[in-house]
């Protein structure tokens, strides 16, 4: 044994000095009040007329590199507080009601993790406070050649949309919400090729695991390819084909690029159920264009067609969160002042006629800390017999404080 520890200790000194060690997180706190749709009193039973919405959440990110490989680790960490999880009890003896819907749009995604395979987050509601706390990434990679290989809990990125993003169904986008530096786990394998600069293929074999009280535990399986392609420095073509939640998908993003900005565009086909669970098929179409105007002034449009899942319950919000189905909306940026920049964004469904803006004003107080007030207005209700996710909208207003470190 006394032999033996010094040729370990000879063996991990060169290793050790080869580990490159990054740590990295965020913190932020926020609170908004929220004023309820009159629709969804009359219509969902959603009867509150306002109320508070606190909430804290936070990233710790580990990243390891040794040798050609990579280690990679991220805890999100999330509390939040509302008199909106604790409604009455219902009349004649009912007994208890879930939670209020306007909590689970707050605080979207609502599922860190995507595809999951091991059910390893915690999620505990409490009286008028919930606390959730999962490790959305564990994974190691290692490139071979040309090869990387990905095992693991990963974050999957790619897709230009940031409203409306179809091609992409493993990371939903947050454009639309008050949140931000977060993303979705998922389980599995990626297996990437990069046969010439022109061209990569990658992919994914994942597993999400699904539990319910009528059934066994059940694995859904994704098999998904995307195949990556450039002709040349400015136009590139993604495509996308797979087996994923029971239904086979296929599509693709077109884009291309010019001297200050970038037009795509991404469309997506949907089968019904592979099970025999009623369906219906979906199709996603979007274009969008993001200009750079000036130097201060930057400018993103998105329009589409978002088709509707007609067997969708509104307690399930999943990727298809935007509450439109034809839909435009424009995003604005402005950097007032090196560290002010205000943000404003309209959406519009042309078929409902509702109207949703968004504005947002970020400080940067200095020592990697920013505060942030938003609005979220639902400024033309228009005609949601057909659409009733559109009746849950509220009226909020609130402020967030963020630290990076």
């Amino acid at each position: 044994m006394k032999l033996l520890l010094p040729v370990l200790l000879s063996l991990s000194l060169p290793l050790a000095a080869a580990v490159d060690s990054e740590f990295s997180g965020n913190l932020e706190a926020q609170g908004r009040y929220s004023w309820n749709n009159e629709l969804a009193k009359r219509d969902l039973f959603q009867d509150w007329d306002s109320g508070d919405f606190y909430m804290v959440y936070g990233n710790l990110n580990e990243k390891i590199k040794f040798d050609g490989s990579r280690i990679e680790a991220n805890w999100f960490l999330r509390g939040t507080a509302s008199e909106l999880y604790t409604p009455p009890d219902a009349p004649f003896a009912l007994g208890s009601r879930d939670p209020y819907f306007a909590s689970q749009i707050f605080t979207f995604p609502n599922e860190l993790v995507a595809r999951d395979l091991f059910n390893l987050q915690y999620k505990k509601r409490d009286g008028v406070f919930q606390l959730e706390s999962v490790l959305n990434k564990l994974l190691l990679e290692y490139d071979i050649g040309d090869h990387r290989l990905t095992v693991g809990r990963m974050y999957i990125n790619y897709g230009l949309g940031e409203i409306f993003n179809p091609v992409n169904p493993f990371n939903q986008p947050t454009g639309l919400t008050a949140i931000s530096q977060v993303a979705q786990g998922n389980d599995g394998i990626s297996f990437n090729n990069y046969y010439t600069e022109k061209l990569t293929v990658q992919l994914f074999l994942l597993g999400d695991r699904k539990k319910s009280d009528a059934e066994e535990d059940k694995i859904q399986k994704t098999v998904w390819v995307r195949a990556e392609v450039q002709p040349n420095s400015d136009l590139q073509l993604d495509l996308v084909a797979g087996e994923d939640q029971d239904r086979y998908k296929a599509g693709g993003q077109l884009s291309y690029r010019l001297s200050e900005a970038m037009v795509f565009t991404q469309f997506l086909y949907q089968t019904k159920y592979i099970s025999d669970v009623p369906s219906n098929t979906l199709i996603d179409a979007m274009l969008g264009f993001d200009q750079q105007l000036t130097a201060k002034w930057h400018l993103r449009f998105e329009g589409g067609y978002q088709e509707k899942n007609q067997f969708v319950t509104l307690d399930s919000f999943g990727e298809r969160f935007l509450p439109t189905e034809y839909f435009v909306a424009i995003a604005n940026q402005y950097d007032v002042h090196p560290l002010v920049k205000l943000s404003g964004t309209v959406i519009n469904d042309l078929k409902s006629g509702f109207t949703y803006v968004i504005a947002k004003g970020t400080l940067d107080l200095g020592n990697d800390t920013e505060f942030d007030a938003f609005a979220f207005v639902p400024a033309a209700r228009g005609d949601a017999a057909d659409n009733d996710a559109q009746k849950l909208v509220t009226t909020d207003i609130g402020a967030a404080l963020r630290v990076f470190f």
